[in-house]
């Protein structure tokens, strides 16, 4: 599922790909990845509009675009937004479920074979439920160490279960999760409140350093995240912890362990994250 660091790196290819271009047309392939109105509803009010920016926030992109509305994706667990400079025919669309056909002759195909991406165009963000209840987004100015100590004081909940709690911080998963806990020496097992400060400030470097490190390399492919080129991020050749049950610890030659927390694989080392 792409994370924060794969949707920042979607944003900013869009970014240089398709902004100041106009959408001269949309095929609708599959209804159902448009959530809050018909296909032809959505075609109508993006239809002829021009992309004047591109922003990212979570896991969520929105295009704002000259008519006043606002062309929102979230990828979920499959959804891909790959780029062409050419129309590639009906038969080899396959995953494909809309079409944009913008100008300069270009192409931008929203792909999501397991249909759990989510596409709106609205002319409010706060008309959707995602927008309203999100938390600070941990690459942006409200996140700092003062607010994360303030915010970790109130919860008894596990830290792991807390960093993937979108309305606690936005764009963190199971992957970063994992490796940001490895990185601060902290077990996931933990809970928020009883973190001390030190330890809270070590949390927060790890996590705007992993996040950071992770967009440099284009974000993380396992299965099917793809950037707007469609090709594969390289941050995988850099974990420490996740997926690698079982394996010797980078660190310290320990087994690393899997466990599960609210449905979700978890990886750390027991030594090493006492």
């Amino acid at each position: 599922m792409p994370e924060l660091p794969e949707v920042e790196t979607i944003k900013r290819d869009l970014e240089e790909k398709i902004l100041n271009k106009r959408i001269l047309a949309v095929k609708v392939w599959d209804t159902r990845v448009i959530r809050n109105c018909t296909s032809s509803q959505f075609i109508r009010r993006i239809t002829g509009q021009t992309v004047l920016a591109v922003a990212r926030k979570g896991k969520a992109i929105f295009c704002s675009l000259s008519g006043g509305w606002f062309l929102t994706v979230q990828p979920m667990m499959s959804g891909q937004l790959i780029y062409h400079e050419r129309f590639v025919p009906e038969e080899k669309l396959k995953s494909t479920k809309i079409t944009f056909k913008l100008s300069e002759a270009c192409y931008l195909n929203y792909n999501d074979h397991r249909l759990f991406g989510r596409i709106n165009a609205v002319k409010d963000l706060s008309e959707l439920k995602f927008f309203q209840t999100i938390g600070p987004d941990p690459l942006e100015s409200a996140f700092t160490p003062e607010w994360l100590k303030e915010r970790l004081l109130k919860h008894k909940a596990p830290i792991k279960s807390l960093l993937m709690n979108q309305q606690f911080v936005a764009g963190i998963g199971n992957i970063y999760a994992s490796e940001i806990l490895f990185r601060s020496r902290i077990s996931p097992l933990r809970a928020g409140c009883s973190l001390r400060r030190a330890e809270v400030l070590l949390l927060y470097q790890s996590t705007v350093d992993v996040l950071n490190e992770a967009i440099c390399l284009r974000g993380s492919s396992m299965n099917t995240y793809r950037d707007v080129n469609n090709e594969k991020g390289g941050f995988m050749n850099r974990v420490q912890v996740y997926g690698r049950e079982d394996e010797q610890c980078l660190h310290c030659g320990n087994f690393i362990r899997r466990i599960i927390q609210a449905g979700r694989s978890t990886f750390f080392c027991r030594r090493c994250q006492s």
